[in-house]
C-alpha cells in the first residue's frame, strides 16, 4: 500500500511538474514574441554609410519630392517630422523657414548656404486608402544625405522604407484627422532615421549608430 501511494505521489509530482514547464514554455514564447523589432530593422540602406568620415554638423532638409503623384502626400508634415528626427539624431538641420527664405528658386545648389549635408526625402509610394477607417497608412519612402561640399553629390547614407504605419486611434478625440497624421509621420521619420548613425556631438566627434 505504501509502494502504491509512493508511486501514485510521484505521479502526481512529475504531472504538476511538466504542467508547470509547459505554462513557463509559453509564457517564454509570449514575452519572445510581444519584444519590439529594433527601430530601423524595417530600412534597406542603399548605400555604405559615410556619415562618420564626414561628420556633418549643418544640415539643409530639402522638400519633399513627391513623384508618386499623390496629393494627398502630407509633405509638409514629413519635412518637419524629418527635421525634427535628425535633431535627435545629434544633427542640426538648418531652420525651415530659414532656407525656403533663402532658397527661392531652382539656382539652388547644395552648400549655398553653407550647410555641410542635405537630407532629400522621396516619396516613392503612398497608400491611404485606410486611413478613415483604419488610420493606416502603406508607402514606400526614401532617404538620401548628400554631402553638400562635393560638387558631384556623394551619398554620405541613404536608406528606403516600405511598409504600413498604423496610428492608434485612441488619442483621436484630442488629436484629430491632422494631429494623427502628423504623429504618423514623426513615427515615419524616426523609423527610418534610426538606421542613421547618430552623430557624436562631442569635437572631432564621428557618428556612431546609436
Amino acid at each position: 500500500m505504501t509502494s502504491f501511494r509512493a508511486v501514485r505521489s510521484l505521479r502526481t509530482s512529475l504531472r504538476v511538474a511538466a504542467g508547470c514547464t509547459a505554462v513557463a514554455a509559453c509564457i517564454a514564447l509570449a514575452a519572445c514574441s510581444s519584444i519590439p523589432k529594433r527601430p530601423g530593422s524595417s530600412v534597406e540602406t542603399l548605400s555604405p554609410a559615410n556619415v562618420a568620415a564626414r561628420s556633418p554638423v549643418d544640415v539643409v532638409v530639402a522638400p519633399v519630392a513627391n513623384p508618386s503623384g499623390k496629393a494627398s502626400v502630407p509633405s509638409e508634415m514629413l519635412r518637419e517630422s524629418f527635421h525634427d528626427g535628425l535633431v535627435k539624431r545629434r544633427y542640426s538641420p538648418l531652420a525651415l523657414t530659414y532656407v525656403d527664405r533663402k532658397v527661392v528658386d531652382a539656382s539652388y545648389k547644395p552648400g549655398t548656404l553653407q550647410e555641410e549635408a542635405v537630407l532629400q526625402i522621396t516619396v516613392e509610394r503612398w497608400d491611404d486608402s485606410l486611413w478613415d477607417s483604419h488610420r493606416a497608412v502603406t508607402l514606400r519612402i526614401g532617404a538620401r544625405l548628400i554631402d553638400a561640399t562635393d560638387p558631384s553629390g556623394t551619398d554620405l547614407w541613404a536608406g528606403r522604407l516600405e511598409r504600413r504605419f498604423d496610428v492608434d486611434k485612441g488619442g483621436e478625440s484630442t488629436l484629430g484627422a491632422d494631429g494623427l497624421m502628423r504623429k504618423a509621420c514623426e513615427s515615419i521619420a524616426a523609423e527610418l532615421l534610426a538606421a542613421l548613425p547618430a552623430r557624436d556631438p562631442a569635437p572631432g566627434g564621428a557618428s556612431s549608430p546609436r
